[in-house]
């Protein structure tokens, strides 16, 4: 069971002087009330018109120790089933890539007061994630989508391996882990690795499509296009 997010620290929530948004202090939480606040929400409908809770809340954290939750996070997930609904678990990992939450894990891969290592092996753990959750865990469009806010800068051209730097750096890294991900026994974690590779215009990335094609001839129709739109830069 994981504590309540305010344990140990004041639990006033303060608001803005714009009264549709608050500020939530999570500087000093402990990693169990980080996962609270990132998995423990109410659930609108479906029906409902969407208005996450994200998109009214600034967050003040520290990066560092962030990072390092979410690599712990990443490296060990299986206690999110037991801990939180489905619906909890989607709704939390459409946030965790989101450049809309101030304190997700895309803004601490960007956040280049953090060392380098440090934000690379935050990327590298996502792996685990997929390994450890995504490939036995149903849930609906949030892994097919995580890599998309993660690699669609290169796509629309935020983002260019020429111009060197931490673009090429941490391309290389992105796509590293994608390789891995691709490689596992799991149609939803290879999808989602085409879907990623597909945005990220890695200049490796159409050998290494063409090696899954051969590796796995039992493809369907449907995944052989997909894969192959994904070689070309050309998944939506």
């Amino acid at each position: 069971m994981v504590d309540s997010p305010h344990s140990g620290r004041d639990s006033r929530v303060l608001y803005t002087s714009r009264m549709d948004r608050q500020s939530i202090d999570i500087s000093r939480y402990s990693f169990d009330a980080f996962v609270t606040f990132l998995f423990d929400r109410d659930v609108p409908p479906k029906t409902a018109k969407r208005d996450p809770w994200y998109w009214h809340t600034e967050v003040t954290y520290t990066p560092d120790l962030i990072c390092g939750y979410y690599v712990r996070l990443f490296r060990q997930p299986h206690f999110l089933v037991q801990s939180f609904s489905n619906p909890q678990l989607e709704q939390a990992f459409w946030e965790i890539p989101s450049w809309n939450l101030d304190c997700s894990a895309a803004r601490i891969m960007w956040d280049c007061d953090l060392p380098l290592a440090k934000r690379e092996e935050c990327v590298r753990a996502m792996a685990d994630l997929f390994r450890n959750l995504f490939a036995n865990e149903p849930l609906e469009t949030s892994v097919q989508m995580w890599w998309d806010s993660l690699c669609y800068d290169w796509h629309c051209g935020n983002r260019a391996r020429e111009w060197g730097g931490e673009d090429e750096q941490m391309q290389d890294v992105i796509f590293e882990t994608l390789t891995a991900i691709l490689a596992f026994d799991s149609g939803i974690c290879q999808g989602a690795a085409l879907h990623g590779l597909g945005h990220l215009h890695h200049p490796e990335t159409e050998d290494l499509i063409q090696r899954y094609i051969v590796e796995h001839p039992t493809l369907s129709k449907e995944q052989l296009e997909y894969a192959l739109a994904a070689a070309k830069f050309e998944v939506q």
